[in-house]
């Protein structure tokens, strides 16, 4: 089995406890095929929980432990550093002085340290650490296979959604401003070695309004996640994230999502199980943990949220006699 001492960049030394299989690409040659529960010791040495036709010694010990150091951490584990705090037991060798000769990573590169291993003796101990790939810049392009792959496991929480109303009743030609709370999604992860940030973005909100009768069809369709109206903003109107019913059927008739249009007994027209919800698409994007400018993914995620079940009615006049101030005005 092969287990991975993973050491950051410069100064840093994180321990990955897991040898889960990793690309060729971020490994070299290395990578597995079989993902193991792995601990490693401080001084670098590693074991498995089990094994078959091996000594009990020979089943702990791992058989190559695997580092990333550059030449700066090489050089102070040799030289016993008090701030390294786990090392390999070994230096990094003669090739690390070649790391101090090369130019640094263009601008928008991320620099990925030197894969180094060390591998049991008979005697087991770990020999010196062997170089096994050199260090590598990598661009955002390289990352976009497991962006996507990360994207698509991305949890994207139902935003809410709100009909802007005081009463589970509608109206008939009343406006209602209608409002989500979707804002970006943000992951950080590491991908190749790499930190990044993976994010899904709100791009597309598609409004349904459960209205069969509407002139501008049954959903309407916004880049725009609407707002809530507040006394001293004008009248809700088209311009808003908003919509007004403007007729119920006939009494009896199957209209929009299975629902039926009723007469009350004083003859106004009532429908129920009006039902409104909103999908929003989410747009894909990554970048490299720092880095100014976001890269899309040609993926998206969608939500689907519902507003709630509400009754729509009509207003009816009536005529009536004025009695106030003691006259009657009919």
């Amino acid at each position: 089995m092969r287990a991975l001492l993973q050491l950051g960049l410069g100064l840093s030394a994180a321990l990955s406890l897991s040898a889960a299989p990793h690309s060729d690409r971020d490994y070299g040659s290395q990578a597995d095929d079989e993902a193991k529960s792995i601990t490693v010791s401080a001084e670098g040495s590693a074991w498995e929980s089990s094994g078959g036709g091996r000594t009990e010694k020979e089943q702990e010990l791992a058989s190559e432990v695997f580092f990333r150091a550059d030449a700066t951490y090489c050089a102070l584990a040799s030289a016993g550093s008090d701030w390294i705090e786990s090392s390999p037991s070994g230096p990094c060798g003669e090739d690390a002085l070649y790391e101090f000769t090369l130019p640094p990573c263009p601008d928008g590169s991320y620099e990925l340290a030197p894969l180094w291993v060390q591998r049991l003796r008979p005697d087991g101990t770990y020999g010196s650490a062997e170089l096994v790939s050199g260090r590598q810049c990598v661009t955002v392009a390289d990352l976009r296979a497991e962006a996507r792959r990360e994207f698509a496991t991305l949890h994207v929480p139902t935003p809410d959604l709100t009909l802007q109303t005081a009463s589970p009743t509608l109206l008939i030609n009343a406006w209602y401003p209608a409002h989500t709370t979707a804002t970006p999604i943000t992951r950080e992860t590491t991908l190749l070695g790499v930190p990044v940030q993976v994010r899904a973005v709100p791009v597309e909100f598609v409004w349904d309004f459960d209205d069969p009768f509407s002139p501008t069809g049954p959903t309407l369709t916004t880049t725009d996640p609407g707002r809530a109206w507040t006394p001293g903003d004008d009248d809700v109107d088209h311009t808003w994230i908003a919509h007004a019913w403007t007729r119920l059927g006939d009494p009896h008739t199957p209209t929009g999502k299975n629902a039926e249009t009723h007469r009350a007994a004083n003859g106004a027209k009532y429908r129920t199980n009006v039902t409104i919800t909103l999908t929003t698409t989410w747009q894909g994007q990554y970048r490299i943990l720092g880095a100014p400018t976001w890269t899309t993914i040609p993926d998206t995620l969608t939500t689907t949220s519902p507003a709630g079940t509400y009754t729509l009615t009509e207003a009816r006049t009536h005529l009536y006699c004025d009695t106030l101030n003691g006259d009657t005005t009919c």
